[in-house]
């Protein structure tokens, strides 16, 4: 991947989430006493401590983990409100963006026994299918993300990764479930999307470097590290039509700069082609095409 860094101050972020807060609202999805709300409350206090520089007393008293959240969430809502707000109202996905909303206020107070992970799971959906849109893909249905991309129907099936015990069970549970679509459209290509957040050990610290350089050190790892342990989950796959998986990752980065340093909110995508190049060559240069637009 190329890494670009994007200067954007606390003013201009609060002043974006603020925007999709009037968006969500504007086509009757409320906020009030949401998850969005604790993001945007959390957000205005980063804003008005960073410019009486009181950050530290800040940390003192939500702590790194919540602000944490409130940062990568922040840039979460920012991208779906971006990739959707333009789009004729009727077409808006509303029951998700309903969905997404709900649930416990952090991802710590989340319990997969209790069945109370699917707003952050919706989440995690809505905003694959931000990035899917911004790659050029149509999107077509929201129950799960369904899109086009040159002529071409997909079907995503998108995964919070919990823990390192079920990725094998996740995966083979995304491919069952990639095959019961496929039943009803034999040409339709497959994609599964996992996020690691959980599974970094970063979700409870911001990383502290001199350049954005060091944080794509940190995310190559990550990733890396990742598909070599679990790659051969996907590409032992008997379902030929599942042409990728996509791996997103949040850090959050304290970038050491003058006069002052730069907190950096970052979203990346690795993404692993399954076909062979030569063997699939027409699924092999569709699935590179779209990878390309997704990194560009």
């Amino acid at each position: 991947m190329t890494y670009r860094f994007g200067k954007v101050t606390f003013q201009n972020q609060f002043q974006k989430l603020e925007k999709a807060g009037h968006w969500l609202n504007s086509i009757g999805i409320k906020t009030e006493n949401t998850r969005f709300d604790e993001v945007l409350q959390l957000n205005k206090e980063i804003l008005e401590h960073k410019k009486n520089k009181l950050t530290e007393n800040l940390i003192k008293k939500h702590g790194n983990l919540k602000l944490y959240f409130a940062l990568t969430e922040a840039s979460s809502f920012i991208q779906i409100y971006k990739a959707f707000k333009d789009q004729k109202s009727h077409v808006h996905p509303r029951t998700k963006l309903k969905k997404m909303l709900k649930g416990p206020y952090y991802s710590w107070e989340e319990d997969v026994k209790g069945g109370n992970i699917e707003p952050r799971n919706t989440l995690f959906e809505l905003e694959v299918a931000s990035k899917l849109k911004n790659a050029g893909a149509q999107l077509t249905r929201f129950d799960d993300v369904d899109f086009i991309f040159k002529k071409v129907e997909f079907n995503v099936q998108c995964k919070r990764l919990h823990s390192k015990m079920k990725v094998e069970d996740n995966i083979s549970e995304a491919t069952a479930q990639f095959y019961k679509r496929m039943k009803s459209r034999p040409n339709l290509k497959g994609i599964i999307c996992l996020s690691i957040d959980k599974l970094t050990g970063k979700e409870n610290m911001f990383l502290k470097v001199k350049s954005p350089d060091e944080i794509r050190l940190k995310l190559d790892t990550i990733e890396n590290s990742f598909l070599d342990k679990y790659r051969a989950l996907w590409h032992n796959l008997v379902n030929i039509n599942i042409l990728a998986v996509l791996i997103f990752v949040h850090i959050v980065a304290i970038i050491e700069e003058q006069p002052h340093d730069l907190l950096t909110s970052c979203c990346d995508i690795a993404f692993d082609v399954i076909p062979i190049k030569g063997i699939q060559t027409v699924d092999y240069n569709l699935i590179a095409e779209m990878g390309k637009r997704l990194e560009d």
